[in-house]
């Protein structure tokens, strides 16, 4: 017995139509993946590595850097040296002096002198090297990789591989005795400070010259970064598994700058010059660690003219901002004429619009734009250093 027969549009024209959707299914693959492929949001190409080359991206490691604290044998606080490599490879840093008797107000939680303005050495004596922490870091506005507190016989473990180191007195530095009696602690002329004696000479108080106490451990710095820099910076410095070490021969491997300021005023009460100390900061920090992560944009800066002569004005320009720098590299394609912030969030649009107004710029939505950061930077052959 036979079953019923199909008819011939069923015959003929199902298999028709199979092909017909197997063919348009097969269409929109292709299409659909080459549409992925080609495209240039969202796509997954090769990784470029190559730092010059249009598309690199890169996160940032943020600067490597130390407060370092001293104290006296008495245990009052001397000096304060924020110490930044300029990377980790040995290219050099900074060392910023920051007086401690600049005064400085309470943190947000009173942390202080029992919730009062005081100074930085008054910071020391009611919390110790985390009040003084926090105060520089405010201060600052950038926080600080670690903090160490140096002793006398601490730091004479770390000078001594380049003790004595010259420095150069107009004056004699003149001890008085309780007695009133007068005894040249350091003389005037090219003296040599052993390294039992840094700490005393750190904080003798006298005033030579017109050189006050600032001035001289700044001149102390220069010459013993200089030494240890001297050769191989590592065999300079103590062998010891501290990080105070490792980031000191990385910065006495490079060109070290130990700059002026900028604190104005009385050498009692100091003030800060607030323009000159943002310059200091934005020069020393490449990457600053934010001292309230959160609060701030974060940014990718991209540079699309492929001359990198500006790659560092580009970077100080947007750190000026206020923002938080998070992405570097180059623009997918060479030759941008405009500077532009992007944003993809409606959020963020007085943010684009105040950081354009910063580098100069115009403000682009871009609803695909990369989420790794709020702000995208796209700087063009218009920026302009310097503003």
């Amino acid at each position: 017995m036979t079953g019923p027969t199909l008819p011939p549009s069923w015959r003929w024209g199902f298999p028709a139509f199979a092909l017909v959707v197997v063919a348009l299914a097969t269409y929109l693959l292709v299409g659909g993946l080459g549409t992925v492929l080609d495209s240039r949001r969202g796509e997954t190409r090769e990784a470029v590595t190559d730092p010059r080359s249009p598309g690199f991206e890169a996160f940032v490691e943020q600067t490597w850097s130390m407060l370092v604290a001293t104290e006296d044998p008495d245990g009052e606080l001397v000096q304060v040296a924020v110490v930044a490599a300029s990377d980790r490879g040995g290219s050099g840093g900074t060392v910023l002096l920051v007086p401690v008797e600049l005064a400085v107000d309470p943190g947000p939680d009173g942390s202080g002198c029992d919730g009062a303005p005081c100074t930085i050495a008054d910071h020391h004596r009611h919390g110790g090297l985390a009040d003084v922490r926090r105060a520089v870091v405010s201060v600052l506005d950038v926080e600080v990789t670690g903090a160490t507190l140096l002793t006398p016989d601490r730091w004479t473990s770390l000078a001594g591989a380049v003790d004595p180191v010259p420095v150069a007195l107009s004056g004699d530095l003149v001890d008085v005795a309780a007695d009133g009696t007068s005894v040249v602690r350091f003389g005037a002329g090219s003296t040599r400070i052993p390294a039992a004696d840094v700490v005393d000479f750190f904080a003798h108080a006298g005033v030579v010259g017109g050189a006050d106490r600032m001035d001289r451990q700044r001149d102390w710095w220069r010459s013993w970064l200089e030494a240890v820099g001297s050769g191989d910076p590592t065999a300079n410095l103590p062998v010891l598994d501290l990080d105070v070490v490792r980031l000191l021969d990385a910065v006495a491997g490079g060109r070290v700058r130990v700059p002026v300021g900028p604190w104005m005023g009385a050498v009692d009460a100091p003030t800060i010059d607030q323009a000159r100390l943002t310059d200091v900061v934005v020069a020393m920090f490449p990457v600053p660690i934010p001292r309230a992560p959160g609060l701030r944009p974060t940014v990718r800066l991209l540079n699309g003219t492929g001359d990198h002569s500006t790659d560092v004005a580009a970077r100080e320009a947007v750190l000026r901002a206020g923002v938080e720098l998070v992405v570097v590299g180059n623009y997918r394609t060479e030759g941008a004429i405009q500077t532009r912030v992007l944003y993809r969030d409606p959020v963020h649009h007085a943010d684009a619009e105040a950081l354009a107004a910063t580098i100069g710029g115009g403000v682009l939505f871009d609803e695909l734009l990369s989420p790794v950061t709020d702000l995208t930077v796209v700087i063009g052959s218009d920026f302009t250093p310097g503003g």
